[in-house]
C-alpha cells in the first residue's frame, strides 16, 4: 500500500504525517488523538508491533491512523513529491557498534527521499538518546542543503513512547528540520545532483 493509496482511501481535512518505526503505537495514538483532522501513517516492520499499534488506534476510535506493515526504506521511495507535512523518527535502532552504523536508518540516501516527500515548509523530527547518532543526523541534514535546522520544541507526545520512558533520566537529543521553500537558498536542491556530495558527507560520519 502506497501513501497515495492511503490518502485516497482515508479522507481527511488536514495534513498528512508519517511516523517511521511506530512500534506499539504509543506516540502515534496520542499524537493523532489531538489532531483528528490530520492523517497519521505509522510504518513498522515487525508484525506483532503493527497489531498492537492498530489495536491501540481502534480502542481509542482513531479513524485518522493507518498502520502499515512495511519497510520504511521501501515505503518512502514511493511517496509522491511534496505530499507529506511531517516525518517523525523517534528512537530508531542506534546500531551503536562502529561496524554496524551503516545500518542506521538516518543515512543520506533515506534523507534525500524524506526531503523529496516533504512539502516546502514540512518538518522532519528526530530523537535519540545516542549523542553520536544525533550528531550524525545533524551533519547529514546540514550537508544535504535542502533543510534548515529549526529551534522548535518536539511534540510533547514524543515523550509518551515506550522508548522515551525507557530512557527517562537519560539525555534525549531532539532535532527539528524544515524543508526549505523554493525561494530560500538551497530550496531547489535536486535529488540526483546531490548524490556525489551527499555520499561523501555520509561516509564522513
Amino acid at each position: 500500500m502506497t501513501l497515495g493509496e492511503i490518502v485516497r482511501d482515508y479522507p481527511h481535512s488536514g495534513g498528512v504525517e508519517v511516523e517511521i518505526g511506530c512500534g506499539n503505537g504509543h506516540f502515534i495514538a496520542e499524537y493523532a488523538a489531538h489532531r483528528l483532522d490530520t492523517l497519521l501513517v505509522g510504518l513498522e516492520i515487525k508484525d506483532k508491533r503493527c497489531r498492537k499499534a492498530r489495536e491501540k488506534a481502534e480502542r481509542h476510535g482513531l479513524g485518522n491512523v493507518v498502520i502499515v506493515h512495511e519497510s520504511a526504506e521501501g515505503f518512502i521511495r514511493d511517496i509522491e513529491a511534496g505530499t507529506v507535512d511531517a516525518f517523525h523518527l523517534y528512537f530508531p535502532d542506534p546500531w551503536p557498534k562502529s561496524r554496524h552504523r551503516k545500518r542506521r536508518f538516518f543515512a543520506m540516501d533515506n534523507l534525500r527521499w524524506l526531503h523529496d516527500g516533504l512539502r516546502p515548509g514540512g518538518r522532519l523530527w528526530f530523537a535519540t538518546d545516542y549523542f553520536d547518532y544525533y550528531v550524525q543526523a545533524k551533519v547529514l541534514v546540514l550537508a544535504h542543503g535542502g533543510f534548515r535546522l529549526a529551534d522548535l520544541a518536539a511534540p510533547w507526545e514524543a515523550c509518551t513512547s515506550i522508548y522515551s520512558r525507557r530512557f527517562a533520566g537519560s539525555r534525549i537529543h531532539f532535532l527539528a528540520a524544515v524543508r526549505r521553500s523554493a525561494d530560500e537558498p538551497g530550496g531547489e536542491v535536486q535529488h540526483q545532483e546531490q548524490v556525489d556530495r551527499d555520499r561523501e558527507a555520509d561516509q564522513g560520519c
